[in-house]
């Protein structure tokens, strides 16, 4: 495959390309629902990109031969000359460090797909049969899901850089709930272990996480949910778990800086950003409170986003999204860093991509997409869920996050959410049919405090991006918090 990268990459320069990489993967996808795979697929794709006079081609393959790349190579060409016809578009495009043959493999105990397909079946059966023991003659419904990723890649680019990389991801589902009280597309008596969103761990992620020892907890939850009080439809102080801030936070504040959608370039497919002007907001646009900070990177072990090169082979860093409440930067490929080229030379900072860069496989042209994101915690480690519910007199806690809805500028939300009332700085029963809507600016605006270090928890998320759609993986770190004056809404009712 290395050898194949390599002559995408020659053929594109002879006929005429100022740049070429090549990304050519191996995707390994399996899905069990309870005891039986559903889905065992492996599927290859190769992807030439070429740059002439500024101007991007692409074209991609299933095909893997020699004969083949040099086609590819050659359409690639072709199409962005065809683009170029009459003018010269200035890239800029500052060098990054070559990658010389070298490899990384992501570090997981255990490749799933070394663990026989018996033993992971077995474990699927397991839980869901604890989970049944438990129903004894109540109308309950359970679901167990379990999937499994591995991504091999190899790059080559015509600047020398030439690498493999392995990614996992692993995700399990383990949810139970009562029948009776499905509506409006919602199970108020649902509950589910949220320790197995997607993560970039190995079979450990799952036989190792001791699930069936959740289940007991999960059963008393579900039956707690079936009692439930009208919604009271009214603007409230909330109390967010942790899995809800990272569900707020990922559309909010990840998606709405990401440079291409802030500048119009996803408009017509999944959205732009309330965040409009970037050249104009960085440096002075208030996102929120000074509690509010919020970093992006791609090298947490264990996070699902996590990689050493991205596919331009720019090896990602750390940044800052949000320092003190206020924009200082956004998401960015090598390109897009110099599109707000002049913001970085005001502030004194490098041009050069955050490393963002990322693609479905190898028979998609590469794009922006989400890194890992990280909600920075508040200084104090006593600071938790329970103690902000605590000091909470009248309000509203939000247990977790089933579905955000973002309207196309990334700014309104409504979150169709698992909510128990507070009162007295106590947990009271669940609220049936409500819904918490609010506006970005809002929301973090209105942020009171944050959970300290030892609240924070990491939860992965799909992303769904351009057209043809994109689904990439990250992971996200969030915090509990307060916030006041949010707006709760009767889902029954209609009208928000």
């Amino acid at each position: 495959m290395q050898a194949l990268a390599a002559r995408a990459v020659d053929a594109a320069r002879a006929a005429g390309a100022s740049y070429a990489d090549a990304r050519l993967t191996i995707l390994r996808q399996q899905r069990f629902d309870a005891t039986r795979i559903t889905t065992d697929s492996e599927t290859f794709g190769v992807g030439v990109r070429v740059l002439v006079n500024g101007f991007w081609g692409f074209q991609s393959s299933a095909v893997r031969t020699p004969d083949e790349m040099v086609r590819l190579a050659r359409g690639a060409v072709g199409q962005a000359k065809a683009s170029s016809r009459g003018t010269t578009r200035e890239i800029r495009w500052d060098p990054i460090p070559v990658v010389k043959n070298e490899s990384w493999i992501m570090p997981v105990k255990y490749d799933p797909f070394d663990i026989p397909v018996g033993e992971r079946a077995d474990f699927a059966g397991d839980v869901s049969s604890y989970m049944n023991g438990l129903m004894d003659a109540n109308p309950m419904a359970t679901y167990v899901s379990m999937q499994f990723r591995r991504e091999y890649k190899v790059f080559a680019s015509s600047e020398g850089s030439s690498w493999t990389q392995t990614t996992y991801g692993t995700k399990g589902d383990f949810s139970l709930g009562y029948r009776d009280q499905y509506s409006q597309g919602l199970f108020n008596g649902w509950a589910s272990a949220n320790t197995a969103t997607w993560a970039g761990k190995g079979w450990e992620y799952l036989s190792e996480s001791g699930i069936i020892d959740q289940i007991p907890a999960m059963h008393d939850e579900a039956e707690q949910r079936r009692h439930t009080v009208p919604v009271e439809v009214n603007r409230y102080d909330m109390v967010f778990s942790a899995q809800a801030m990272a569900s707020v936070l990922d559309p909010t504040i990840g998606a709405a800086t990401e440079l291409d959608r802030a500048l119009g370039y996803e408009a017509n497919a999944s959205g732009t950003s309330y965040i409009r002007d970037p050249l104009a907001m960085l440096g002075t646009f208030q996102v929120g409170t000074p509690l509010l900070n919020v970093v992006a990177e791609r090298s947490t072990p264990g996070a699902v986003g996590t990689a050493k090169w991205d596919d331009e082979s720019v090896t990602p860093e750390s940044f800052q999204i949000v320092k003190d409440g206020t924009l200082i930067d956004v998401q960015t490929t090598r390109e897009q860093a110099g599109w707000i080229a002049a913001y970085y030379d005001k502030a004194g900072l490098p041009i050069r991509s955050h490393g963002c860069a990322n693609a479905e496989s190898g028979s998609r042209m590469s794009m922006q997409m989400p890194p890992n994101l990280q909600l920075l915690p508040g200084k104090s480690d006593t600071t938790t869920f329970d103690s902000l519910v605590a000091e909470t007199k009248n309000g509203v806690a939000v247990i977790s996050v089933d579905y955000a809805q973002v309207d196309h500028q990334q700014n309104g939300c409504m979150c169709r959410s698992q909510l128990r009332k507070i009162t007295n700085g106590k947990l009271g029963p669940f609220i049936t049919y409500a819904a918490v809507y609010f506006r970005a600016p809002q929301f973090w605006k209105n942020l009171l405090a944050l959970g300290g270090p030892s609240s924070a928890q990491w939860y992965g998320f799909q992303t769904f991006k351009g057209d043809p759609q994109q689904t990439t993986f990250h992971s996200v770190r969030a915090v509990p918090a307060k916030i006041k004056d949010l707006s709760l809404v009767d889902l029954g009712r209609g009208g928000w």
